[in-house]
């Protein structure tokens, strides 16, 4: 049994048609994920960056990061943008939606371990400026204040970290 399905999967490996209709469904779902990722996109701002109360943009490069204690995809994200804070190579800013009270986002982020610094949106007038309708968002905004990047959904460590990388140099 064993040497059939090595066999059957030898032969697999060898037939172009294999590799072919992969490489299909392989492009179909790039471009399903993109066309996704730009419509969730649609409504995020790009060029200057709109003032959040504490930050001075001009110091080092900011990623301005929106979540909501409810969002189970920022519970994968949340702990790379504390790292982020906890390195204090960058500015880090989030923007808390619908997640209660100042006390509770602070009791949720204190036994989440959460280190980066919140402002709380419970009116949603932030996230209506920065054209946020998806969390999590990502918005990179380099020194003299400028949106650089943006993203929406699950990003790596490395990602937001590239993206960073990219606006300071």
């Amino acid at each position: 049994m064993k040497n059939q399905l090595k066999n059957i999967f030898k032969s697999r490996i060898k037939d172009k048609k294999f590799w072919v209709s992969n490489a299909k469904t392989l492009a179909l779902m790039l471009i399903i994920i993109f066309s996704i990722t730009q419509y969730q996109q649609r409504t995020m701002i790009d060029g200057k960056a709109p003032i959040l109360s504490g930050i001075n943009y001009s110091k080092k490069t900011t990623l301005v990061y929106f979540w909501g204690s409810w969002c189970p995809i920022c519970k994968t994200t949340s702990p790379f943008v504390s790292t982020l804070a906890k390195e204090k190579d960058y500015n880090i800013i989030s923007v808390a939606l619908s997640s209660g009270s100042d006390d509770e986002i602070a009791t949720y982020q204190q036994g989440n371990d959460y280190q980066f610094n919140t402002i709380n949106d419970d009116n949603g007038e932030i996230s209506r400026t920065w054209g946020v309708n998806v969390t999590p968002s990502i918005y990179i905004v380099d020194t003299e204040g400028m949106i650089t990047h943006t993203s929406t959904g699950m990003t790596s460590l490395w990602g937001m970290r590239l993206r960073l990388w990219w606006a300071s140099i």
